[in-house]
Formats: C-alpha cells, sequence, structure tokens
C-alpha cells in the first residue's frame, strides 16, 4: 500500500502567504546567482505546494556553485533577505545522500 499525505484545504491566508513566497523567489535566485555565483538553484519543501504550506512556513532554497569562501555571507543574505520568510539555503554537496536524493526528486529550479 502507498502512502500519502492526506489533502486539505488551503486557508486563503496561506496561499496568499504562498503566493507571497513564490512572487520573491526570482528575486532571491537572482541576488543568489549575482552576489554569490549559484549555478543552480532549486525550491523545494513546502514552499514547492501550497498544501503543505503554513503561515510560519519557510523557503527551502538548494543553491550549487557558491563558492565555500562566500557561503556563510549567502546564508546571512538570505536569511535577511525579507522580514515575513525565513530562508534556508543548503548547499546539495555537503548534504546527506537522503537529502540530496529528496532535492533532486522534489525541488522546482528557478
Amino acid at each position: 500500500m502507498e502512502y500519502s499525505l492526506p489533502q486539505r484545504s488551503v486557508d486563503p491566508a496561506v496561499r496568499v502567504h504562498w503566493k507571497e513566497a513564490w512572487r520573491l523567489i526570482p528575486e532571491l535566485a537572482r541576488l543568489l546567482r549575482e552576489e554569490f555565483g549559484a549555478a543552480q538553484i532549486l525550491v523545494l519543501g513546502s514552499a514547492v505546494n501550497a498544501d503543505y504550506l503554513s503561515g510560519e512556513s519557510d523557503i527551502d532554497v538548494a543553491a550549487w556553485g557558491i563558492p565555500i569562501a562566500q557561503y556563510l555571507s549567502a546564508v546571512l543574505a538570505v536569511n535577511e533577505f525579507h522580514d515575513d520568510f525565513k530562508v534556508d539555503l543548503l548547499d546539495p554537496i555537503f548534504c546527506c545522500s537522503t537529502l540530496q536524493k529528496r532535492i533532486e526528486e522534489e525541488g522546482v529550479e528557478v
């Protein structure tokens, strides 16, 4: 038997929050590319699907190509990116294989 998450009705305020996240995500991607040299960026987690989002959800971003010497600066920049959204920046190179697989399977390229 295959497991699937239960479907839930998405509160209109949560849907607005999700749309706002996706208004900001291209700006976030531009920042990571232009300021920190990210070559590829994927969004994953609750930001990918409004059905899993809550009003407190963060934006999970995986980015390849940020030089290790700039990674901490990139983490700080995304943490300060927007007051309404916490952004978690992942370097897939340093993630465990399970998380790397999840990023590859569920991530949405931006």
